[in-house]
Order: C-alpha cells, then structure tokens, then sequence
C-alpha cells in the first residue's frame, strides 16, 4: 500500500504516456496514484493527457486521484466567465485551445488581436463558446472535480504547496493550495511529507537530468519543463520518471 504522487504534465503526452507505461505493470489495488495538476496549457496536447488519464483510471485497480493546478482552477474560471481572460492571456491557453480545435484556436486568436489593447482597459466577452463546445462533458466533469489537495498516511499531496505560518491543512487558502506560500518549501516545519508540483525547482544532477527538490519533508516533482516526467512513492522514495519528450507548444 503506497501513495504515489505524480508532478505537472502540461500537455506533454509523450512523456505521460510513458510515466504511465511503468505504472501500470507497477501499481496495486492498495494503491494510490495521485496527479498533483496542471495537466494544460504549454504544452501541444492537453486534450490527449486528459484522455491519458481517464484511461489510466479505467485500467488500474489502483485509486486515482486527481489535484486542481492553478492552470486548470483559471481555466474553470473562465468556463463560468467569458469576460475573465486570465487563463488565455496569462497560462500559454491557446495551446490548449488547439488541442481541443484549431478553429476555436485560430477565432480568438483573431478576437484578441482586433481588440488589442483594449481587451486590458474595458470588460470584453471572447468567444469562449467556440472553445468550450468542443470540451467533452467528461473532461470539463474531469475539470470540476480535481480536488484540492489529497491526504494519507504517507503524507499531504497538493499543487502548489502550503503556507509555513498556517498549521492545520484544512485551514489553508485555496490560493496557497495551488500557488504555493511565501517562505514554502524552506520554511515548512511540520513532520508530514508534502509532495508538491507547480515550482519548476528541479535539481539537475551532473548530466543535466533533473530530479526532485527535497527540502526537509517536502519534495518538488515538477520536472516537466526539462521534457521529463517525475513521480515518487512516498512511503521508499522509490523513483519513477519518463524518458526526456520534449514538445513545443501550436504555432497557431
């Protein structure tokens, strides 16, 4: 019985794909694979990652559980609200955006280009609905049910991280979940693991290859931006990471 948590993906599903292949011969009914988010954006296919893993789950006797990243909580954000565009300007959405239709893509690309600046100094409804119409019900039902964060015996598993100055989990922020706190990880005292994502912070070891940023009790798994995929077995530390894919995001 384990608890194994899996770092950001970012469309990258070449190195899912992967990652998953030695789960999958890996993991047992007693287990628990959590994603800590950020499935989206940056990367060329959100669309198939999302499809990755609700397949994973169909296969796996494992429990999968999947955490909300600051880019799929701005992504949702926009869903309920065609006037917010945070998560288009701000999070690399358009590759996701292509992954789910080029047309759409290409119709608000051209929708923020007529309006240019004017889109930051008045309240603009984009033509989201281009978009959004092409999301499968079952990934925008993915989408509304990433929890927050996932506790167990073997530790906290969550996004973004937790504020040092805040004691007990059920008393953090949402922004903190998912952003992470000033003076997190260094700062962070408490005695159980937390496995986290979001930072970008790998260590890179003499050839370059990055590997998990352990501090104390927490353990940074986002390892994406070098085109690896990183997960860990919480209770041995054991290592799982995908070969190096490296991707660029639609030209559209």
């Amino acid at each position: 019985m384990g608890t194994i948590a899996i770092g950001d993906i970012h469309g990258n599903l070449s190195a899912l794909n992967d990652l998953l292949g030695q789960l999958r011969t890996d993991v047992a009914g007693d287990d628990t694979v959590v994603f800590l988010g950020d499935y989206i954006d940056r990367g060329p296919d959100a669309k198939g990652c999302v499809d990755a893993i609700l397949e994973f789950q169909r296969q796996v006797t494992a429990e999968v559980v999947c955490l909300r990243g600051n880019h799929e909580d701005w992504f949702l954000r926009t869903f309920g609200d065609y006037g917010r565009h945070s998560w288009l300007l701000g999070m690399e959405a358009f590759d996701t955006i292509h992954s789910y239709s080029v047309e759409a893509a290409v119709a608000l690309r051209e929708a923020v280009s007529e309006l240019g600046p004017a889109l930051f100094l008045s309240r603009y409804v984009l033509p989201y609905d281009l978009f959004f119409e092409n999301v499968p019900k079952a990934h925008l039902s993915f989408f509304e049910g990433l929890s927050p964060y996932y506790e167990s015996v073997d530790g906290i598993c969550v996004h973004g991280g937790l504020d040092p100055q805040v004691t007990g989990l059920e008393d953090q922020t949402v922004e903190a979940l998912l952003w992470g706190a000033n003076g997190f990880p260094e700062e962070y005292r408490g005695v159980e693991t937390v496995a986290y994502g979001h930072w970008d912070n790998a260590e890179l070891d003499p050839r370059g290859w990055p590997q998990p940023r352990i501090v104390g009790s927490t353990i940074g798994l986002d390892t994406i931006s070098h085109g690896v995929l990183t997960a860990m077995r919480l209770v041995d530390r054991r290592l799982f990471q995908s070969a190096q894919h490296r991707v660029s995001g639609s030209a559209v």
